[in-house]
This record gives C-alpha cells, sequence and structure tokens, in this order.
C-alpha cells in the first residue's frame, strides 16, 4: 500500500497517510463517516492517526488526491469510501444493468430521470446524500431543480411518463442520469439550419466512444457551462436524447452536440442570429474544448481526427460527416501559419475565410479550434516548419499523414514523388513496380505501401 500511494502521488507522503491507509483496509466496513475513522484511529493500537478532525481531513484528502479512496462530504457530514470499486459495481449492478438482465430495474422510464426517494428505496442502508455525492462525483448524474424541468423535453418525456402510469414527481429531489435516457431524436431537431460544423473523428474503424464519454460530455455542457444563476443550475432550453442534445443559450447561439457515425464520431454543429456571430466563436471554443477535454480523460487511446465541415454541406442530420467535404484541422492551422488564403485539398481549393467566415485569421493562438488549447497541442510543431535551425526529424506510418497533407498544400502530390520516395527509403525496383501494376493512379495509397514495406 505505501508503494501504491508513493508511486500515484509522485511524492513522499507523511507517515500519517501510510498508517490511515493501512486503518482503512482493516476495516470490514466500505464506507466510513469522520466520526467512524476518527473512533477507528482512537481503538487501535496497531495505526496512530492524528488527534484533531482538520488534521485527520487533511491526510485523508491526502489519500483522496492519490485516488486510493473517495472523501466525500455535504454541508455537515463527511463521507470516506475505502474502495470505490466495490460501490460503483453495486451501482451499476442495479442502476444499469441491461433490460434482459435480471437485476434490471425500470428506475427511470425513458426520461433520464430518478428521484432521489426512488434511489433510497433501492439502496436502503445508504445515506442518499452520501450515494447523490458519489454519483456526481464519478460523473454519472446531476442533481437537477424540477422547475427546470419544464425548460428541457425531459418535462415532456415525465408528463408521458405520469400519463402512463407512472409516479408524479412534484416537489420531489431529482437527478438527471444521461445513460438512463433512450428516447430518439425529435423530428423537429431535423428542421434547424446551421452555419458551422466541427466533428471528432475516429480514424480506425475498430475505435469507437465508448458511452461513458458522452454522459460525461452531455452532463458538462448542459450543466457545468450554464451561465452563473441563483443555483447554478441548468438555465437554458435544452432538448435531449439517447446520443445528442441541443440548445439555445440565449445569446443568440444554438448548439448542437452528438455522437453520430455509429459512435465513431463527435459532431458539434452551431447557428446565431443575425449580428451575433462574435457570441458564436466564443461559445464554439468553449464547447470544442470541453470535447477535447472529456475525451483526453475518459478515452485517449482512441486516434482521432478533427475536421471541420464544409459551411456549404451542413444540411441536417450529419449522420456520417466522413462522407460531407472537411478539412483537417492540421491543414488548416498550418495554412493560417503560412498566411495563405487558399486551403489546397485533393477537391480542389477552398478560401480559408469561407471555412471560418465569422472570426479573424490574424490572430491564430486564439482561433476557436483550438478550443483554448495551445497550437503546440494541435500541431506538432517541426523544426523545419516553425524555425529556422533545421533538425534531422525520424518519421514512422504514423507521421505520413502529415507528409501527405504537406505536399497536398505544396501541390507536389503526383505520381512521381512516391517512386522517389520508395527508392529513398531504399525499396527495389520490383517491389516498386508491383506496388505501380497494384495502385496505378492511387498516390495516397503507393505512399502508404512504400511506408509499410
Amino acid at each position: 500500500a505505501c508503494e501504491s500511494i508513493r508511486n500515484k502521488s509522485g511524492r513522499n507522503l507523511s507517515l500519517y497517510c501510510h498508517m490511515m491507509y493501512g486503518l482503512l483496509e482493516k476495516r470490514k466496513e466500505n464506507i466510513l463517516t469522520l466520526s467512524d475513522v476518527m473512533s477507528a484511529g482512537k481503538d487501535n493500537d496497531d495505526y496512530f492517526i492524528p488527534d484533531k478532525r482538520g488534521d485527520v481531513l487533511d491526510v485523508l484528502h491526502s489519500l483522496h488526491s492519490t485516488g486510493l479512496i473517495s472523501v466525500l462530504k455535504s454541508e455537515d457530514k463527511v463521507w470516506v469510501v475505502v474502495n470505490k470499486g466495490i460501490l460503483l459495481t453495486e451501482v451499476n449492478g442495479i442502476l444499469f444493468a441491461p433490460e434482459t438482465f435480471e437485476e434490471h430495474v425500470d428506475i427511470a422510464s425513458n426520461t433520464g430521470i430518478v428521484s432521489v426517494s426512488g434511489l433510497t428505496r433501492l439502496f436502503p442502508k445508504y445515506d442518499p446524500d452520501m450515494l447523490i455525492r458519489f454519483l456526481k462525483n464519478m460523473e454519472l448524474c446531476e442533481e437537477i431543480n424540477p422547475s427546470f424541468l419544464t425548460i428541457t423535453n425531459l418535462h415532456q418525456l415525465a408528463v408521458e411518463e405520469e400519463e402512463e402510469g407512472g409516479t408524479e414527481r412534484t416537489g420531489e429531489r431529482l437527478l438527471h442520469f444521461p445513460c438512463l435516457l433512450s428516447s430518439d431524436r425529435t423530428d423537429e431537431m431535423t428542421s434547424q439550419v446551421y452555419q458551422f460544423g466541427w466533428c471528432l473523428q475516429c480514424t480506425s474503424k475498430h475505435h469507437f466512444f465508448p458511452p461513458r464519454y458522452f454522459h460525461i460530455l452531455s452532463l458538462r455542457l448542459a450543466y457545468k457551462m450554464a451561465l452563473p444563476q441563483e443555483d447554478d443550475k441548468l438555465n437554458r432550453y435544452c432538448t435531449f436524447w439517447k446520443n445528442g442534445l441541443y440548445w439555445f443559450n440565449g445569446h443568440g447561439v444554438g448548439s448542437l452536440v452528438e455522437i453520430v457515425d455509429e459512435s465513431q464520431c463527435v459532431l458539434v454543429m452551431m447557428s446565431c442570429e443575425k449580428g451575433y456571430s462574435d457570441n458564436m466563436v466564443s461559445l464554439r471554443r468553449d464547447v470544442i474544448g470541453e470535447v477535447m477535454s472529456v475525451y483526453k480523460e475518459s478515452c485517449p487511446s482512441l486516434e482521432v481526427k478533427e475536421l471541420v465541415i464544409d459551411p456549404k454541406e451542413l444540411a441536417y442530420p450529419v449522420n456520417t460527416p466522413r462522407e460531407r467535404t472537411t478539412y483537417g484541422i492540421y491543414n488548416v492551422l498550418l495554412a493560417i501559419k503560412k498566411r495563405k488564403p487558399f486551403l489546397v485539398s485533393d477537391k480542389g481549393q477552398t478560401e480559408l475565410k469561407e471555412i471560418l467566415p465569422d472570426e479573424s485569421l490574424s490572430d491564430i493562438s486564439n482561433l476557436s479550434l483550438l478550443g483554448g488549447r495551445d497550437i503546440k497541442e494541435v500541431i506538432e510543431i517541426k523544426p523545419n516548419v516553425f524555425n529556422t535551425d533545421v533538425t534531422t526529424i525520424k518519421l514512422d506510418i504514423k507521421d505520413l499523414d502529415i507528409v501527405i497533407e504537406e505536399l497536398t498544400i505544396l501541390n507536389q502530390l503526383d505520381c512521381t514523388k512516391w517512386i522517389q520516395f520508395g527508392l529513398h527509403l531504399g525499396l527495389y525496383e520490383p517491389r516498386l513496380k508491383a506496388i505501380d501494376t497494384d495502385y496505378r493512379g492511387k498516390t495516397v495509397v503507393c505512399f502508404r505501401e512504400c511506408m509499410s514495406a
């Protein structure tokens, strides 16, 4: 345990931390209050922990920061979850069991809304406040004020449920679980007209965004990015469905985020009222930043690429963005960096102002496509692109897309280049002739064959 703590924290923790973790592991209970912890310390001579409440809390928070335990706080109470995996498994097994499982409980019908009283009936041995804080801490749900249901389509879903014999929830404390919402996109959503489209696309046919990715993303977009209000709760009209959400923020901007293309793509689309394009640019910077942040936290191993959809091809729904005309963010940023007015691709050339008509291209570090990130996080800075010092760089198959993009921009992606490239890699003429025979006219494929030969 001590070694685990040291490895996870990156620094030497105090002896109190080692003692506290040992004490907690010896306990039979998985969930303890702060009073339980302090009493256990007094009653056990093998482990010594601080006497003062504040010092004990400091030690527990140090362990919490390593991820070994979970500390949950309410206004007047503190709980310690010794092994959050055990509690999470129990909760998952009851709340999220598929319909075909014996353990399945239809607690949210089709709404994704669960009452606290319903949660208490399912988990009678747990303090409801502790359980709510645990679920929110794991980003599985958010508490929603019943009055705010009226500015979402969840209100209508709840009304329909009541009419079908469900339980009325007036005055109840309610929780919103996106993963328990199973309704499809409403027909009225298809009438929306958009002016901007961006997507995060998996590049491998074997990669998919997991359900949890969208659950976390939708909670953050719907609740964490709301404008400050009395209770910092949801304060804009939202439409939720099982793989997407749409909201209008009251500042002239409508936004849609949806998982499409059989869970291989995150789609972001936006529209704005006349004269509110600056608000749209600002909001899409935040939304793209959130999409990328959740991606890096929850599924960083997925191979993805960022794309802008051609403004002339934004007819909704966009179920397969890769079938529309799209522009790689790398290409767009590189062209802007080189102050080129046009982006050259295999489909011709497009003026950059057509792709990003609503924002200034003079300040590349502030472009909305970066989502608040440093440009170095989006474009791998190559010495021969941005610096005068030329350094030898060893390329591998992962860099081939960059090579092809650069040659495309320079209008040098022709049939002679891949042969020279192959010779430079040490391939013999018979191998090059075989590639030419198999893939004649398909220059990009020929480059890939050379690189992987």
